[in-house]
Parts: structure tokens; sequence; C-alpha cells
């Protein structure tokens, strides 16, 4: 690895300019109560706190026989009944030299002191001889071995996942106290662009930053607004502008921030709002826009597909993360791992650098990634073809094949 010059003057590097949106940020505090089958990646407005025990009785881990640990010596015990789950407990006591048959979650008769597996029995009629001893408690999950009644469970500011929501069925809650979903409007400008589904004239682009947006934004608790595709017309951007501040918790806008001459973005929020700062030193993803506007704090991605894309992933949604209310985690720094570079990279120093790559696991679990071919910013395919980013320090000129490199994975679930 060769390193080099430093971060141009005036560009922010990611992690100062992540640090101020951060900073920038006062998270939502007004909740609302919602179905538990409903709130898949919400954010939870209070502890949860169990109101039972979880299992609520002694019961079964196992199909076999409860009994006396005393008498799984191998000596021939009678079976007495048989015990189901949901069936109510029986009132009367088992006796020493007597088993009763149990199904996995069925309740733990009076007396029993451990369940044997029924693959430890020999059975002849009513007789069973068991073949391999049981201690008392064994294959018996106590009354609140899981949750304990007036445990807390869940934290006030806990993203709930699938799993979350399986924990509170089992403690009987049907619904939650979560934050409620940020308000966030979209938009895109530039005479160039029309939407998907309209015939191109010369000069015109299809239009596919908002979709991006809307599918970088499919699991966070937010309700979208679409303002569609706005002309570079200075009157037409502030009237919706002024629209969405009064509106929004948070506006994205793409495109209109660079230096061109119909770049009317920066100065609309500069004039209307303010501009906490533009230039961000990463690549691809340079000029990005982050300030408020009215009541809505403002984004400013830019205006090709993957520095859109890359901008939005890196700092507005640990921004949007932060402002949902999520308190335990998840508005940090991305996974990254350690991988094995197979091909050189020669670049120019000055900007940290997501480059799209397929990232593979060898056979002792390590990784090998090799960069994409294409990386233009206006080049999509790449992104659809990697699953991972190697992110090169802004200072680093050269990289060779065999360096150890760190990766940003696109997705924890496997390369």
């Amino acid at each position: 690895m060769t390193n080099s010059t430093s971060t141009p003057s005036g560009w922010l590097p990611l992690d100062e300019a992540l640090s101020r949106a951060l900073a920038a940020v006062t998270p939502v505090t007004e909740t609302e109560n919602v179905a538990v089958s409903d709130a898949l990646h919400r954010i939870t407005g209070e502890d949860i706190v169990s109101q039972t025990d979880v299992p609520p009785a002694d019961n079964s881990a196992m199909d076999g026989y409860a009994l006396y640990a005393a008498d799984t010596a191998g000596e021939p015990v009678t079976v007495s009944g048989t015990q189901f789950a949901g069936m109510a407990l029986p009132e009367q006591k088992i006796q020493r030299g007597t088993a009763v048959r149990i199904m996995t979650g069925a309740l733990i008769p009076p007396g029993a002191e451990c369940v044997v597996m029924q693959e430890n029995t020999r059975r002849e009629d009513d007789i069973i001889t068991v073949i391999k001893p049981a201690i008392a408690g064994e294959n018996i999950r106590r009354a609140g071995g899981d949750i304990a009644k007036g445990a807390q469970v869940i934290k006030r500011g806990t993203r709930l996942e699938p799993g979350h929501l399986v924990l509170l069925a089992s403690m009987g809650i049907s619904s939650v106290n979560v934050f409620r979903k940020l308000k966030v409007g979209i938009m895109a400008t530039g005479d160039e662009l029309v939407e998907a589904g309209v015939p191109l004239q010369s000069g015109q682009i299809y239009e596919s930053n908002r979709t991006g947006t809307r599918a970088l934004l499919a699991h966070e608790p937010v309700t979208i607004t679409d303002y569609g595709i706005i002309p570079d017309d200075k009157a037409a951007l502030e009237t919706v502008f002024k629209e969405a501040s009064v509106s929004q918790d948070v506006i994205i806008s793409s495109g209109g921030v660079s230096v061109g001459d119909a770049d009317f973005v920066k100065e609309l929020v500069a004039r209307l709002g303010e501009i906490t700062f533009w230039k961000i030193a990463i690549k691809p993803g340079k000029p990005f826009a982050f300030g408020s506007l009215g009541n809505a704090l403002f984004c400013g991605v830019p205006g090709n597909p993957v520095s859109a894309w890359v901008t939005t992933q890196q700092l507005v949604l640990p921004m949007l993360k932060r402002l949902s209310g999520i308190e335990t985690g998840g508005t940090g720094k991305p996974l990254t791992i350690n991988a094995t570079l197979t091909a050189g990279i020669k670049r120019k120093a000055g900007r940290q650098e997501f480059l799209r790559a397929v990232m593979v696991v060898q056979e002792d679990g390590s990784y090998n990634v090799t960069p994409s071919g294409k990386q233009s910013s206006g080049v999509m395919t790449t992104v659809t073809e990697a699953n991972c980013y190697i992110v090169v320090p802004s200072d680093c000129k050269i990289l060779s094949a065999g360096d150890t490199v760190k990766v940003q994975p696109f997705s924890v679930n496997g390369a």
C-alpha cells in the first residue's frame, strides 16, 4: 500500500461529516401504540417489561415419561396416565414406582422430578424400564426459565427485528409503544429527467434516484412523500422546498448540488434555511449538501446514480436512524471485515473511496475481494453485480494484489 496527500481543503472527511450530521439530529419523541404484527422495524418508545413468567409453568422439554428421579435406576415402573400439551395440571401427585407419559410442552405432574426421553426407555404394555438414569430437573423447562415476570426484556430505543416480535408474542403482548414514523420528502431536480415509462426525447434521461431512495428506506420507519421531478426552475424549486419544509422531518433531494449554472439547490437551501456542510471527501459522492429547511433536515445527494446511492447509505441512513429514536446501536458505522485483494488498484489520493467489488469466501473462512471493472459514478450495473465495497483510505494511492483491505459487505447474510 502506498499513501500520499491529505484531504483537499474545504472537503470534510466522511467521519467528520457523519458526526456533524448526527449532532444536528434531535430524535423524535412522539409515540403511538401499534399491533405487534405491524411493529417490524419500528423503534420502541419505552422499556418493555414482562407481565408473566415465560414459560408460565414447569413443562416438559421432551416426549417421554415424568417420574421421580429415584425411579430411573432400572426397576420396572408402571405408567399411570398421559399428559398432553394444553391439558390442565393433574390434581393428584404421582406415586413412587409410577410414571406419566408426557409430551413436549405438557405441564409437569405434581411430584415428578424429571422427564426421561422415550428413547431412553423400554415399554411393554403399561410397564417401562428406564435404560439411562436421569437426575432431578432433567428435561424440565422451569417456569420463568426464559423470562421472569417483571424483567425488562427490550430497552427503549430498540429497533424491533423479527426475533423481538416473537419474544413479545411469547409474553402475551399484543401491542407495543413505538416512536412515530418519520416523514420523509423525496424529489429529483433537473430538466433532463423524465419518469420511467415515458419515451425519451433528445437530451433526456430516466430519473432513478427516487426509486433508489425508496428502496434504501424500505426497512426504515418512514412515511415517504414523493414530490416528483422538479425542473431547473428556481421559483418552482423554492415552492416545493417551502411546502416540504413545514410538513416533513427530512427532505432528500437529488441533483442540483454541484456547481453548474442550473444547480440551484444549494443556493436556495442557504437562503431559505441553513447549509451545515457541502463537499465531502468521498468517492463517489463529493457534492453532498446537509442542512435544514424550516422544520426539516435537508440532505442534498448528487445527481449521478451511484453517488446518490453511496451517500444515502453512508450519510442519510445513519442520520435517519438517529432521528427515528434508535438508542441501542444501529446508528454506528457499517460492518467492515478484512479481505485479501486479488488485483492491484491505482488511484488519485485525497478522498475515501468506496469501490464496488465482489467478495468470495475461501475454504479456510477468509475472504478474497476483486474490484469491479467500471467505477464511474454513473454506472449502476456494477452495484448490482457487486456484493461489497472496498473501502480505500483517503491517503492511499496504490494497493497491490495480496494486500489486506477493509471491505463493507452489502449484506451480512453471506457474500
